[in-house]
């Protein structure tokens, strides 16, 4: 099931903060800044199904690809690397 988005700029959240994290339970929350999206709140529950998923999609990937020493320096955690 799909959930809803709604939108909080920067300043709101920050004042309903607690708000904000209950609601991200039902709905999905973007902050924005200056207009633009800047974040999104996510429960932790969602997290860690998301994290699951992309887990079970990198397993199967290295599968499909045959030799998985070609890609012996790259992890996981390098497709989440905040550095531009």
């Amino acid at each position: 099931m799909k959930k809803k988005v709604v939108f909080y700029p920067v300043a709101e959240a920050k004042a309903k903060f607690s708000e904000v994290l209950d609601e991200s339970e039902e709905k999905h929350v973007i902050v924005t800044k200056n207009g633009k999206p800047a974040v999104v709140i996510i429960s932790y529950q969602q997290y860690e199904k998301m994290m699951e998923f992309i887990e079970k999609v990198w397993d199967l990937y290295l599968l499909e690809i045959g030799d998985p020493s070609v890609f012996k320096d790259l992890k996981l955690e390098d497709l989440f690397d905040d550095e531009d």
